[in-house]
């Protein structure tokens, strides 16, 4: 089911429109996130169908939970811009966007007169709308907050900000309102916590090198921080430190992504942080080396990183490992992250995961080339040892349980023939089938391999067997691990 779709009476099209009504009465006075909220979803309706329209890629996109997604589209619910059909799972329609002027509720404006003379008075530059004052009015009627608390949260609003127009005061009021604030006194003890934190804002911007003023979404920010994250202050000043240490620009928003991803990690104290920053560049570190062994190249490693790396460093392999195995990989003509990955889970189901039980495993392999090739010249074969090789080998040593002198005298015996290898192969298994486990007991075997072979053969071609035994014999070979 697609998170955002138009509603029937919305006229959609192959373009994002944004009505003009929609900017000049709603968008001055909404939220910041309300009108990303807004757009994002009005692009997905024209695209309801597209997999990415999801509330967890609203979460993604704008960098919210999902309970802050919701509230942003409860926000224009309010305004009659969309209708939250359901919540779980979440399903928003839009709405043809209506003027404020259409649906304005009447008020007996009489009964705010002095609240009207008031709120004008703050507002000597500007006069406000019969939408304005009713939006007001709504919030005093509806939300039962006092008239008198309210021109406190205007005023408060004034002080605080360079160019205040009459809607910003309701967003502050209605978010206070969801706090439970509604009477004057309960707004004033408002303004009071947040003035205690001004200091404490000015120390922040101070960290980052500004010198600008104080502004509410300043005090609100911290107060996410301290009361709703956790976050102690010196921990909060050591991450604009940090971040400004690396060369990178900050600002209070950067900061809050900053301190959002580590509340979510769960890393609450200054070790945590410098543990996880430490891990993190590790990463990439570790990332780049591989990519330099294998021979490869990635702007952005966040998939490498993800998709391997992690893995890998949570199976236990360390950089040295992973630089050794990667450059291995490179010489024999694997040179790709899923190639690589193949390679390390086989050695991870060997147990092979530190540098050292590598090496010896390499040794190991090197150390049974050198006996196969033994067998090679014994057979008169002059070539490198390939993997069909390895795999014949491992059969007559674990297997069959053959020492390397019964392996070497049946090379012996099977020099010059057509097809040594296979010939090899019919003396060790004849051998194996009749018991022989000491160079004695093969050397005392007068066997003619090649007419034991005709023979046995010469029933097959006369089809001896019934199917339920060729079945019987196949349906045998489902136990042999290959």
């Amino acid at each position: 089911m697609s998170f955002c779709k138009f509603s029937p009476s919305y006229q959609t099209s192959n373009k994002t429109v944004l009505d003009n009504v929609f900017i000049s009465e709603y968008l001055p006075s909404a939220p910041d996130l309300c009108v990303k909220a807004y757009i994002l979803g009005l692009y997905k309706c024209t695209f309801d169908q597209d997999e990415d329209n999801t509330l967890e890629y609203f979460c993604k996109a704008l960098n919210l939970e999902e309970g802050d997604v919701i509230s942003l589209f409860k926000y224009w619910e309010e305004k009659g811009l969309v209708q939250v059909l359901s919540t779980d799972p979440i399903e928003v329609r839009y709405l043809p966007v209506i003027s404020n002027g259409q649906a304005i509720k009447k008020f007996k404006t009489d009964k705010y007169t002095d609240f009207n003379i008031q709120l004008q008075e703050m507002f000597p530059n500007h006069t406000i709308t019969i939408n304005e004052f009713s939006e007001y009015y709504h919030l005093i009627e509806q939300k039962h907050i006092e008239q008198s608390a309210l021109l406190e949260i205007v005023k408060y609003c004034i002080s605080n900000r360079i160019k205040v127009f009459p809607r910003y005061p309701l967003t502050v009021a209605k978010d206070w309102i969801r706090e439970g604030i509604l009477t004057k006194d309960a707004v004033l003890k408002k303004i009071e916590d947040l003035g205690i934190v001004d200091d404490n804002v000015s120390l922040i911007l101070l960290a980052m090198g500004s010198k600008r003023k104080i502004e509410i979404e300043d005090k609100e920010l911290l107060d996410k921080w301290l009361s709703a994250y956790g976050f102690e202050l010196n921990t909060i000043i050591f991450v604009v430190k940090n971040i400004k240490a690396k060369k990178r620009r900050v600002d209070m928003q950067i900061l809050d992504s900053h301190l959002t991803k580590y509340f979510q990690a769960k890393r609450m104290s200054i070790k945590e942080i410098e543990d996880y920053e430490a891990n993190k560049e590790n990463l990439y570190f570790t990332a780049i080396t591989v990519n330099k062994e294998l021979g490869i190249y990635y702007e952005d490693l966040t998939k490498e990183i993800d998709t391997y790396i992690v893995s890998w460093i949570n199976m236990g392999y360390d950089i040295d490992i992973l630089k050794m195995i990667a450059n291995n990989c490179f010489l024999s003509s694997i040179k790709t992250l899923e190639g690589m990955n193949n390679i390390i889970n086989k050695l991870f189901k060997l147990g092979i995961v530190n540098t050292s039980s590598y090496i010896q495993y390499l040794n190991d392999n090197l150390a049974q080339d050198e006996k196969i090739k033994k067998v090679l010249g014994y057979l008169k074969l002059n070539r490198n040892v390939n993997n069909s090789d390895r795999q014949f080998y491992k059969v007559w040593t674990d297997d069959w349980k053959f020492g390397d002198e019964i392996i070497l005298y049946g090379a012996s015996l099977s020099a010059g023939t057509n097809n040594a290898i296979q010939y090899l192969n019919k003396i060790l298994s004849n051998w194996n089938a009749l018991g022989y486990k000491t160079i004695d007991q093969v050397k005392a075997d007068k066997t003619n391999i090649k007419s034991e072979e005709t023979k046995q053969n010469s029933g097959f071609i006369h089809n001896n067997y019934t199917k339920e035994q060729i079945a019987s014999f196949f349906s045998n070979l489902d136990e042999v691990e290959v």
